[in-house]
């Protein structure tokens, strides 16, 4: 059975996607299979987690870019069997607005890649990061990020980068 409200369309749901509800711990186990797919390296689940319009804003890059972009990037740089990533996440924050959810969480983060030209290590630590996610229903009803924005509250140590 599908439903089609206003375009989106729910199949096989007893209630149409624009109507059910999201709770905060959903948010929150969202953004815990988000840092999961990303230490675990798993490219299949962390591509998952994005809408195919999904903005990035990342640690460093003073605009917005498509998550794509961002994803890639990450997956170059982190996902190599030689890169390690570390991450700590603090209490998250949950505010919801219809079928919107933005999740907010303090992060400490600390990860090495490697660089392609000549494999020189190069460090990545965000000791006090802070990371919104705004997460929205697919159509399939699962949440996905629509925008994403991590900061660092502090500059990068010499030697180390603040870019994830």
């Amino acid at each position: 059975m599908t439903f089609v409200i206003k375009g989106i369309s729910c199949a096989g749901d007893i209630l149409p996607c624009k109507m059910r509800s999201i709770l905060p711990d959903q948010v929150r186990t969202e953004v815990h299979k988000f840092w999961k797919a990303f230490t675990s390296k798993s490219k299949a689940e962390f591509e998952e987690m994005y809408l195919p319009s999904a903005t990035v804003f990342s640690s460093i890059v003073p605009r917005s870019e498509s998550a794509r972009l961002a994803v890639a990037r990450r997956v170059r740089q982190f996902f190599d069997p030689k890169s390690t990533i570390q991450i700590d996440v603090g209490g998250i924050d949950v505010q919801l607005v219809n079928n919107i959810a933005i999740a907010t969480y303090p992060f400490w983060f600390k990860g090495t890649h490697f660089k392609c030209r000549d494999g020189s290590p190069v460090e990545h630590q965000i000791p006090f990061g802070r990371g919104t996610q705004v997460f929205r229903l697919n159509d399939d009803g699962h949440l996905r990020i629509l925008h994403e924005h991590f900061s660092s509250s502090e500059t990068a140590q010499p030697g180390t980068t603040v870019e994830i």
